[in-house]
């Protein structure tokens, strides 16, 4: 049970960190995240005992590698906007309704049989969304919903590519993982030099902070998992319940964050949706 709050306690530092740290400049940010990747490159190269020397590079699919590589980085600049426009408790919570991708994308691309009770999730998440996103004074502008959107797909579409890496049993998914954390290393230093601006190693620092929360939520999930290999459905509505229940709480309490009727009713529509996507893996709906 510690590696699953461990896992959630790390999960919800991830957001709070960044918004903590409001870091304004693209290039500052991108250093954060270059170092943020280096540390977890480290952390993964000795807690989870690669070995270079016998890894067979042909197995891996590289395509996969590079976009999943290429789509972390990047998405963690519009989480990091959508942090500053729309707050934790919103971006938290686009965040974990993006498990909903993944759903919808087996349908459309990978031909899985389609069910009555996964469209009703569907069509309930998005409603939620709507909720959250309808009051005029809740921070609706067209960026803040751009972000949030971004953060939405991003995460989701992350989420279907890392379903995909699983399927090939033949790879090692922690080895796929460290070569991720490698290609999204060299995005990061690719962005950190095409905008303009002075290095301030003070990023790259608290980068390496934020790279041991990344790391520790990724690690202690994956040690979760292992714990409660006969229920991973605890380890999905806990981290999704957890993530949203907490930072509604931390945005409404810590940053002041506003939250109106519709964005309320939009927060329990989606817990909703959780349970009975949980409810749906249980295979008890």
């Amino acid at each position: 049970m510690s590696s699953l709050a461990i896992s959630l306690l790390s999960s919800l530092l991830v957001g709070f960190y960044i918004k903590s740290l409001r870091i304004s400049f693209k290039k500052d940010l991108f250093i954060f995240i270059f170092s943020n990747y280096l540390t977890a490159i480290f952390l993964s190269y000795f807690l989870f005992h690669i070995q270079i020397q016998k890894i067979n590079f042909e197995l891996y699919n590289y395509k996969l590698i590079a976009i999943t590589g290429f789509l972390l980085p990047t998405i963690l600049y519009f989480l990091n906007k959508s942090l500053e426009t729309s707050g934790l408790a919103r971006t938290d919570i686009f965040q974990r309704l993006s498990l909903i991708i993944p759903i919808i994308l087996s349908f459309v691309l990978f031909g899985e049989h389609f069910s009555y009770n996964k469209a009703i999730v569907i069509i309930l998440t998005f409603i939620s969304i709507f909720l959250i996103l309808g009051n005029k004074g809740a921070n609706s502008s067209f960026k803040n919903i751009y972000y949030l959107f971004a953060v939405f797909l991003g995460y989701g579409i992350v989420d279907t590519l890392f379903k995909q890496i699983a399927i090939n049993k033949s790879a090692d998914f922690i080895t796929t993982l460290f070569l991720i954390f490698i290609c999204s290393a060299i995005v990061s230093l690719f962005y950190i030099f095409i905008f303009k601006g002075k290095i301030n190693f003070k990023y790259f620092f608290l980068g390496i902070f934020f790279g041991i929360l990344n790391f520790s939520n990724i690690y202690f999930y994956i040690k979760a998992h292992k714990a409660f290999a006969q229920s991973p459905t605890l380890v999905f509505i806990t981290m999704n319940l957890g993530v949203i229940i907490g930072g509604t709480l931390i945005g409404r309490f810590y940053f002041k964050e506003k939250l109106y009727k519709s964005t309320i009713y939009g927060i329990f529509l989606a817990i909703f949706s959780i349970i009975l996507l949980a409810l749906i893996q249980l295979k008890i709906w």
